[in-house]
């Protein structure tokens, strides 16, 4: 008999915090409950954001599907019959930094007063308690004085490419693994993927000088599955920032997938949410695949639903 899995997320906070970081996507350390090679995950609309020691893993659902999934799991906790198996598209790709340093310094930070636990399974090996959540992730000398922050800023996932002087914006290429095709269009980076297309916009790239912010040009170069930036004409003698953003109809906002069947008031005033929580994991393996979720309770589901607090 299949072993059901269960993931219990505590969050401690109130109203206001939920209301005060709704726009923000967390980013939550691994403590044995995900692979190892992930550092931290941020959970975003219809996907996740994984943060490795040298680059990052991006995973897409299909929107369509997520929402009949949501329409047919809130049917009385059942998904109907009627409706036969519901199936899930799903595609991810990995950005791996080229020649990297393999060892980087991860400094997070802007903590938030909350964290989660994760008991998922019967191994407690897998289970991870007090995982604390963070606003930022700062990669250290990925490149020789290139760091690497990511962040977001009204719901949208960044990451920033900070050169200090003695740095060399030659030295940084990412290689995408998994994406059907990478295009540039109207100076943007398109993934092409099995779920649609993401983007990132034209490289917001800048110095700080003595009048302050000066803009400065620069453009993706794409050769195969490899980007670099061409940046024009900038102070060698100061920090430059590159800043990307990664852009998808269904990828921005941080409302995560979990869908609250009951709640309830603490003691103390706290509030109580219970429901099912949607996630596959981290991918394995780079590219589009599926999930079924047949009939029956929301919680023996075939899938990917975990109960959550």
């Amino acid at each position: 008999m299949k072993t059901s899995s269960y993931i219990l997320t505590l969050l401690l906070c109130c109203f206001a915090n939920l209301t005060l970081f709704a726009q923000n996507i967390e980013f939550v350390e691994n403590k044995g409950q995900w692979d190892e090679r992930v550092r931290f995950t941020g959970t975003v609309i219809n996907g996740s954001f994984f943060v490795h020691q040298n680059g990052f893993t991006v995973l897409q659902h299909h929107a369509d599907d997520m929402r009949r999934l949501h329409e047919a799991s809130h049917r009385r906790g059942h998904l109907d019959d009627e409706l036969g198996p519901v199936i899930v598209r799903s595609h991810s790709y990995r950005v791996e930094f080229v020649n990297a340093n393999p060892q980087p310094r991860i400094t997070p930070d802007k903590p938030l007063n909350t964290y989660n636990n994760y008991f998922i399974g019967n191994d407690p090996s897998k289970w991870g308690s007090y995982c604390r959540i963070f606003q930022g992730i700062t990669v250290h000398d990925v490149y020789p004085n290139i760091d690497v922050r990511y962040y977001s800023d009204r719901g949208t996932l960044k990451y920033d490419f900070i050169v200090r002087p003695g740095g060399n914006v030659n030295d940084i290429a990412l290689r995408y693994v998994g994406a059907d095709k990478l295009s540039i269009r109207n100076k943007e980076l398109v993934i092409a993927t099995s779920v649609g297309e993401l983007k990132e916009l034209a490289p917001y790239t800048y110095q700080f000088g003595e009048a302050g912010k000066n803009e400065i040009r620069a453009e993706y170069v794409l050769k195969g599955d490899v980007v670099r930036f061409n940046v024009k004409k900038f102070d060698r003698n100061t920090t430059l920032i590159i800043d990307p953003t990664l852009i998808f109809c269904s990828f921005s906002g941080s409302i995560v997938d979990n869908w609250g069947f009951t709640a309830t008031y603490g003691p103390d005033g706290s509030m109580f949410g219970g429901g099912i929580v949607f996630g596959n994991g981290f991918p394995v393996s780079v590219g589009a695949y599926q999930t079924n979720y047949g009939g029956g309770s929301a919680g023996c589901m075939q899938g990917g639903f975990d109960i959550g607090v």
